[in-house]
């Protein structure tokens, strides 16, 4: 499972070029190009700021995807129709140490 997002698509709905996002959010330029490329994941913080700018739930902008498929993972109900929950197993075990 990978994280993915929407930054890019989201920014560019809002006319918003990389340089405008960095500087609401207080990052660089490349900071955003790396995350808009999936080079880097942004901390909770970042993204709780981006979610505030492209004005969409965090879990809408940044979500998790199983490597080699489209199905996508979200709690989000408002976005339901649009994500196929991946994971239905009700006795899944996070190992947040990995």
């Amino acid at each position: 499972i990978v994280l993915k997002n929407r930054v890019k698509e989201l920014r560019a709905r809002l006319d918003l070029r990389q340089s405008d996002l960095a500087r609401e959010i207080g990052v660089t330029r490349q900071t955003i190009l790396a995350i808009e490329k999936g080079r880097l994941n942004p901390s909770i913080n970042i993204a709780l700021k981006a979610a505030r700018v492209l004005r969409e739930p965090v879990d809408y902008i940044f979500y998790l995807e199983n490597k080699g498929s489209d199905e996508s993972v979200s709690s989000n109900p408002a976005h339901s129709q649009e994500l196929v929950h991946a994971m239905d197993d009700s006795n899944a075990i996070w190992d947040f140490a990995k």
